[in-house]
């Protein structure tokens, strides 16, 4: 055993395989967990029912569970040194078989699920791969020799699924297609948070209070809309033309997909009910109200158009989407949708094309910050309490992060160059909170670091203001954000009923001293021998991110370990991070997880661009293809938007079906088409079939049309010749003589 571990282990005195209690149980003893040789009757060495593999042992279940956490209290001088469970990092065969030997309490004791207990309470979630790699072993002790199959973050087809806009994809879109800003989103409702995200598809629904935000929200906005501003029409459409072509216009931005002939017809109705009491601007303004509140506009379409057995392949509008949300938190623009309506986003040269274009725009510096902000939880900024922090600083701390961020990308920076930046973004307050000369002002900004005292993510205010506490620095809060944000290590909640609070402020003792507790006590040390030693790099700066090189009258002693590798200070400790595969892949899989809204997981990609996961995002299978069964149904996002040049002039083109002057009879039947509206793309017909003979007849009309028919009702037809033939249902086969049969289509043009 090193000499590092064994300093560790007498400082940190923790347990994680300590339990008090229970039959023979002595509570004095940190040894009294007697787990017998006979607890479940495993087998060890020779007798062992499936082969003594070290290599196994170390790649399944030492590095991924007990070199990481166990090992610390488990070993000869720690607080669980004189229990079965001792391990050593030199010895690998004595581990396997002391592992082995324990048998199911290598489980069942970190879980809590023994029933006498864990002294250093439940450490290990069941759906966890610590969990997974403890459970592995105990069935290979037990004599199932199955080698688990290894750890995979298949690409594979993605769910269907409709995912609603977020508050600030809502202000963003609204703001794009009213032509001004909007903050309605910032008022409404707080969604759900899981795991620390608040885009979490899954839990973005529309409960009662949120629907009511919509609706206020919607009317408020048509109320501030320009109407004129809007509407793409010329002096010479007729009111109800223009209003056809607002609203194929204005929809096919809101909903980022062009409108069937229903919703046409179905807006038209709107408008028309409306503007024949009101005006023209009162019905498109009741339009607007409608189209914001339509699950269409509310929620982003991923569901796609199936094409063989259990596959859906995203169309280019659901695509376009995807790449302006994912990449600048919006709709898409003018060329996303020009491509779209092309069906230029099929391949991926297309796609990849749309997406360097995307990340050279100031929107998508805007969502790395973002992203940032998520990552590190830095929006709890806006809302701590902290003495001395004004409103001021907040906001220079937050700008200082955002610029960075920015400018690494902008660089196409790598990750390590936000870890190890030597440059910073300041106003003049915040250059004199942090003590530095030589900023450029306000306006300006930019400075160099020499290195020593600031440098790199880990050192800026927001970091470290956000993760402290309101009288002083925290390396509780900090080593939980390394731990948990930057390693993806989630950890257990404390065990019930122990006193979480903070030591009280000791002027006369350094933070580091009033934590020792966290050492000596084992139901605390268990779980802050993974978090203290991390947070103890910090200790150079305060709870609010100013540096300091004493404290209580003495030097601050910033040194630290990662899991057995030691640090001294910030910058040591950003090196220890770069150069740990787990942050690394961590990194990536936050991406990931921020920017599909649902559970990730990533392996380590090595040296890593902050941006290249973002992009990497738009290459995988499950950016496209989804999967589903065959029955159920296909996307409302399809269709074309023709350009206005290859539509008729005017209603009454020689082409328009409502201006046949004689339409062509069919013996003493007569067919008379009235066209009732037109927009760019498509219009509708009322047809009426008048039986003018003395005998009742079976009617079929035909006649040549514009366009094609994309729905029609009471009438059944077929294309022939290059007409369509009409003719009846089972319950309007027959017109008597007289009468008539009324009918009616819509069609595309």
């Amino acid at each position: 055993m090193s000499a590092l571990t064994l300093t560790m282990l007498t400082i940190l005195g923790c347990s994680f395989g300590l339990s008090v209690g229970g039959p023979g149980a002595d509570d004095a003893s940190l040894g009294s967990e007697n787990w017998s040789d006979d607890d479940d009757g495993a087998l060890t060495g020779d007798d062992a029912l499936c082969p003594e593999d070290e290599v196994l042992f170390e790649a399944s279940v030492w590095e991924p569970a007990l070199g990481r956490q166990c090992v610390v209290c488990h070993a000869a001088g720690g607080p669980a040194g004189s229990t079965r469970l001792v391990l050593d990092p030199d010895d690998m065969l004595a581990n396997l078989r002391a592992a082995t030997a324990v048998g199911e309490l290598l489980l069942t004791k970190p879980t809590g699920l023994d029933p006498y207990g864990h002294g250093g309470g439940a450490l290990v979630f069941e759906d966890s791969a610590t969990y997974d790699a403890l459970a592995f072993w105990v069935d290979w002790g037990g004599g199932v020799c199955e080698q688990p199959a290894p750890k995979t973050c298949d690409d594979a087809p993605g769910e269907r699924r409709l995912w609603r806009l977020t508050h600030d994809q809502y202000d963003r879109t609204v703001s794009a297609l009213l032509g001004f800003a909007s903050s309605y989103g910032q008022g409404f409702a707080t969604d759900e948070v899981v795991d620390h995200f608040d885009n979490d598809a899954g839990a973005l629904g529309v409960p009662p209070l949120l629907a009511d935000q919509y609706r206020a929200a919607a009317e408020a906005l048509a109320t501030e809309a320009d109407i004129d501003a809007l509407l793409p029409c010329d002096a010479a459409m007729d009111d109800a033309i223009c209003a056809a072509t607002f609203i194929e216009d204005f929809g096919l931005r809101a909903f980022r997909r062009p409108l069937s002939a229903d919703d046409i017809q179905r807006y038209l109705g709107i408008w028309d009910a409306v503007a024949d009491e009101d005006g023209f601007d009162e019905g498109a303004r009741w339009v607007i109200i409608a189209m914001l509140q339509s699950p269409h506009f509310l929620y982003r379409s991923e569901l796609g158009e199936h094409r063989t057995s259990g596959e859906y392949v995203l169309t280019d509008w659901e695509i376009a989407s995807e790449l302006s949300y994912l990449i600048w938190g919006g709709p898409p623009d003018e060329r996303l949708l020009t491509a779209a309506n092309a069906g230029e986003l099929t391949s991926p040269a297309q796609v990849r094309g749309q997406v360097e274009r995307m990340l050279r725009d100031d929107r998508a510096l805007a969502t790395a910050a973002s992203f940032v902000e998520s990552w590190l939880m830095l929006d709890r900024l806006e809302t701590v309490s902290r003495e001395g922090l004004t409103a001021e600083l907040r906001a220079a701390m937050g700008d200082e992060t955002r610029a960075l961020v920015a400018e690494v990308a902008e660089q196409d920076g790598a990750l390590s160059e936000l870890m190890r930046s030597r440059y910073t973004y300041v106003d003049d307050g915040l250059a004199e909170h942090y003590g530095l000369e030589g900023s450029g002002g306000a306006a300006s900004g930019w400075v160099s670091l020499d290195g020593e005292r600031y440098g790199g993510l880990l050192t800026q205010g927001s970091v470290l203001t956000t993760h402290a506490l309101a009288d002083g620095s925290s390396p509780i809060h900090r080593g939980a954000l390394i731990r948990e944000r930057l390693l993806c290590e989630p950890l257990p909640p404390p065990p019930p009923n122990l006193d979480t609070s903070p030591p009280e402020v000791d002027p006369t003792l350094s933070t580091r001293e009033r934590y020792a507790e966290h050492s000596s006590n084992p139901e605390c040390a268990s779980c802050h021998v993974l978090i203290d030693p991390i947070g103890f790099g910090l200790e150079n700066y305060d709870g609010l991110g100013r540096f300091r090189a004493e404290e209580a009258g003495e030097a601050v002693d910033a040194s630290g370990y990662v899991d057995f590798v030691a640090f001294d200070g910030a910058f040591d400790l950003a090196e220890v991070l770069l150069e740990d595969p787990r942050f690394r892949s961590c990194f990536v899989e936050t991406w990931r997880r921020w920017g599909t809204g649902e559970e990730a997981c990533a392996t380590d990609p090595g040296e890593v661009g902050l941006l290249e996961p973002l992009a990497e995002l738009t290459e995988r299978v499950t950016f496209t293809l989804r999967a589903g069964a065959r029955d159920e149904g296909d996307t409302f996002a399809v269709g074309q938007r023709l350009d206005s040049d290859d539509l008729p002039d005017d209603p009454g083109d020689p082409g328009d079906p409502g201006e046949d002057p004689d339409p062509e009879p069919d013996g003493d039947l007569e067919l008379t088409l009235d066209e009732n509206s037109r927009w760019e793309t498509g219009y509708c017909v009322n047809a009426l079939v008048s039986n003018h003979g003395d005998v009742a007849l079976a009617w079929e009309v035909r006649s040549t049309i514009e366009g094609s028919i994309n729905n029609a009702w009471e009438t059944s037809w077929y294309e022939d010749g290059g007409a369509i033939v009409f003719s009846g249902m089972s319950w309007n086969e027959t017109v008597q003589p007289g009468s008539s049969v009324a009918f009616g289509f819509c069609a595309d043009l």
